[in-house]
Parts: structure tokens; C-alpha cells; sequence
């Protein structure tokens, strides 16, 4: 009997026991829930990893390539309207997901999930917010877009854009003041397009080189103007590589005008560091061929910022950084014998003599081994821009000279028009006036017959400035 009532004592201890388990581990804690399983798109979703390797092939083949690795269904409504942009991605065991975020990012493109379960990838639409307002006058004068391509539907302009854009840096690349007209008016175009369509992170960018194009060009006021307007848009549409780039530039503009140095300390620093940070990556589907393109321009601008505040270590690093990015380029010359020309003269002033000999070395081999005896004159007389930007003007006008005898061997009309307006504006920086009036005059006479009114609208404006 006794043992009968110790069997039940502790049957009853253990039955109390196990209700103080069950009621401290109760249903409504949401711990003890199953969690759903995340997919494309959720916080915290991390893909399987993919190694992936597909260069300069077209973005829907990209596309295909990142999903069927990822082993998912998706839809691309406008597929054959993406086949003529390139895209390259090379990645090693790598989260498919985030690869696949940076290619629609790259492209202002996003995918989302279907009724039916697949992955739809459309283009993102962007709002514009109203602050940058509308382009005004900083296309004025400037020719419209073709008709052939304005009847488009948006998604066909936009490619068209894109083409524009492209062709607007081959031109710019050809370092002419001519080119950088022409450069200009892509760039123009591919602008009026991005804002008609709301794309306002490509809108970004080909704004910005709207203003490095007004730069080349001298046009310091519409270079300031689409700079702010490209910083603006940039920061509504993420787009942080257009704002770091017009930041730079507009402290360059200020610091041309004397102003606020701190400003522009800052502006470098700022440049250099992104630079740094982007070429880390050892993901190279993270920086497409105008993000490298884009990346060398700001780098070279942080060290001309770097120079014009005297601290001229750190202007050589830079360079040395956008000699090294440029020579990675298929079309780098205009920037490599730039960074060279840069480089003598932050070796020179640091007391470095071998170093500044073996800089213009290099460059003056890249100038001679143009791939054309055009983009060979063309790349001197642009090696003596930047030796007036630099301070050495009477190097400037001694190249300008050297470019203008070259020229005679090739009767090149449109690359004698942009020779003459360096040489112009160089004469007016060394005070020589009556100089510069006879070579925008030439200038005029070069392009009479052209029946783009653009040169004769710069040299009027520039004669007017004279004393």
C-alpha cells in the first residue's frame, strides 16, 4: 500500500512538471512558430551561390544566364528591345541574388513576382522629384532629337538613348573640341530622352557628361549648370557615382574661381575615396565598362582638385590611379597621356626627375601609337591643354603650334577647327589678344560653309570677352 501511494506521489510530481513545460513553452510564442520560407525579394533572403561567367554578352542573355543557374522560372516582356546593350558579369560563387540586383540596378531594371510564381523583370520607373526642374536653357541652341526616334515608344527611346550615350564617350574620347561637339549633342539627346521617359538614374549620368562636354569646351556656366542638375537627379535616383562625379566637379569650377579650398578638400577626398572603394571589388559584375569609363574621369579630377590645392602627393597617387585605370580602357589614350602630363609635373615639383621623365615617356608612346595619325595630333594638342591647365602655358602653346603643322599633312577641317580653338584660348590666357582674335577667327573661317551655327555662336561669345 505504501509503495502504491509513493508511485502515485510521483506520478502527480511528474505530471505537474510536465504541464510547467507546456505552459512555459506555449503556442502563442512566436519563436516556437515555423518561420515561412524567404524568396527573391524578402529581407534577409540569401540566394544559392552561382559562379557565372558571360563578357560583353547581351543583358537578356545575362539575365537568362543568372536565373537558370539560380534554377527559377522568370518573364522579360521587352527581351528583344535589350539585345543590342551589352553587359558583362564574371563572378565566382557568389549569392545569385545579389549578382542578379546588381545587373537590373545597373540598368534601372527590377523583377518581381508574378501571380504564377515566375519573376517578371521590367523596367524601374523612377519619379523625378521637382526640385531639379525642368532643362531650360541648357540645351538651348542645341539641335532636337532625330524624328526617327522620337515617334518611338518610351522603352525603344530609352535603348536609343543608351546608343546615344555610348556614341557621345567614343566621341568625347577623341579628345577634339570638334568631337566634343558632337559629343555634346548625344549627350544632349540621350538627356531629353532620359527626362521624357523618367529615367532619371541614366538621366544622371549623361547629364554629367553634358557638363564635362561644356567643360572641354570651356563653357564654364552650362558645365556648372548640368553638374548641379546631374548631382540633383542622382541623389533622387540612387544613382551615387553621378553625385560623387558633379560634387568633384563643382568644387573643381570653385576652386577655378578661387573659392572655399576646405570645400574642395573635401570634394577630392571624397572622389578619391570612392574610387578606392569601387576598384576593391574583386566582383567585377559590379562595375560596367562607362562605370569604369566613369570611375577614371573622377579619380584624374580628384588629382587636378589635389594639384590646384598644392598638395601634390596626393595629386600624384591619383593620377597614378587614372594612368592605371585608362590604360585598362579598349579607348584610354585621351586619358592616359593626360594623367602623364599630370604626373611630370607632380614629380617635377616633389623633386622627382626620373620619375616625371618616365611619366611623359609614357605618354608621349601612347600619343605616338594612336591608332590614327588624326587621334595621334589630336591627343598632342590635348597633352598641351592640360599643360595649360597645369600652369605651364607657354608648353601649351608650343604643342598647339607642334598640332597645327601636323595638321597640314591631313587636311582635317574638323580637327583644325578644334586645334585652333585650344590654340585661341591659350593666346587669351598668355594676354595675347590680338593673337587669340585671329585664331577664332580662323575658327570661323574653317566652319563658314557648316550649317550648324554652333562654332559661330563660341566665337562670337568668346570675341565679345576679350578686352
Amino acid at each position: 500500500m505504501n509503495s502504491l501511494m509513493a508511485y502515485l506521489r510521483l506520478l502527480g510530481l511528474w505530471l505537474c512538471l510536465l504541464t510547467t513545460l507546456s505552459l512555459a513553452q506555449s503556442p502563442a510564442d512566436p519563436n516556437s512558430a515555423p518561420k515561412p520560407k524567404l524568396r527573391y525579394g524578402d529581407p534577409g533572403y540569401v540566394g544559392a551561390r552561382i559562379s557565372f561567367k558571360c563578357e560583353s554578352c547581351s543583358l537578356p542573355d545575362v539575365i537568362q544566364g543568372i536565373l537558370a543557374k539560380a534554377g527559377l522560372r522568370f518573364e522579360f516582356p521587352e527581351a528583344q528591345q535589350w539585345q543590342r546593350v551589352a553587359d558583362t558579369v564574371v563572378v565566382n560563387e557568389e549569392p545569385w541574388n545579389e549578382v542578379l540586383d546588381v545587373v537590373l540596378a545597373r540598368h534601372q531594371l527590377q523583377a518581381t513576382w508574378s501571380e504564377v510564381g515566375r519573376l517578371v523583370i521590367a523596367r524601374r520607373l523612377t519619379p523625378v522629384a521637382t526640385g531639379p526642374g525642368k532643362l531650360g536653357q541648357l540645351l538651348a541652341g542645341l539641335p532636337p532629337v532625330p524624328v526617327n526616334i522620337t515617334t518611338l515608344n518610351p522603352a525603344s527611346r530609352a535603348i536609343e538613348a543608351e546608343r546615344l550615350f555610348r556614341e557621345g564617350i567614343g566621341y568625347f574620347f577623341l579628345a577634339n573640341p570638334d568631337d566634343s561637339r558632337l559629343a555634346l549633342v548625344r549627350f544632349a539627346w540621350a538627356t531629353r530622352i532620359f527626362d521624357e521617359v523618367e529615367y532619371a538614374g541614366r538621366e544622371a549620368t549623361a547629364l554629367y557628361m553634358l557638363g564635362a562636354a561644356y567643360l572641354d569646351l570651356g563653357q564654364t556656366a552650362r558645365a556648372r549648370e548640368a553638374f548641379q542638375r546631374a548631382r540633383d537627379f542622382g541623389q533622387n535616383a540612387g544613382n551615387q557615382r553621378a553625385v560623387v562625379l558633379s560634387e568633384v566637379s563643382l568644387a573643381y569650377l570653385d576652386a577655378l574661381e578661387g573659392k572655399s579650398p576646405e570645400t574642395a578638400r573635401r570634394a577630392a577626398a571624397a572622389g578619391l575615396d570612392f574610387f578606392r572603394q569601387a576598384t576593391a571589388r574583386t566582383n567585377l559584375s559590379s562595375r560596367s565598362l562607362i562605370d569604369r569609363e566613369l570611375d577614371a574621369m573622377l579619380v584624374t579630377l580628384s588629382g587636378r582638385l589635389f594639384f590646384r590645392l598644392g598638395d601634390m602627393e596626393t595629386a600624384y597617387q591619383a593620377f597614378d590611379l587614372g594612368f592605371d585605370a585608362y590604360t585598362k580602357l579598349d579607348d584610354g589614350a585621351r586619358g592616359v597621356v593626360e594623367n602623364a602630363v599630370w604626373l611630370e609635373r607632380c614629380a617635377g615639383t616633389l623633386g622627382r626627375r626620373t620619375e616625371a621623365q618616365q611619366s611623359i615617356e609614357a605618354g608621349r608612346s601612347v600619343q605616338r601609337g594612336a591608332r590614327s595619325a588624326r587621334l595621334q595630333i589630336a591627343l598632342l594638342a590635348w597633352m598641351g591643354m592640360v599643360y595649360g591647365e597645369s600652369g605651364d602655358l607657354k608648353k601649351a602653346l608650343e604643342l598647339q603650334r607642334e598640332a597645327l603643322t601636323a595638321i597640314r599633312q591631313l587636311s582635317d577641317p574638323a580637327l583644325e577647327t578644334g586645334v585652333q580653338w585650344n590654340l585661341a584660348r591659350i593666346q587669351a590666357a598668355l594676354g595675347n589678344y590680338a593673337d587669340a582674335r585671329r585664331s577664332y577667327e580662323n575658327v570661323l573661317k574653317l566652319t563658314e560653309k557648316e550649317t550648324d551655327a554652333f562654332w559661330r555662336t563660341q566665337v562670337q561669345e568668346a570675341l565679345a570677352r576679350l578686352p
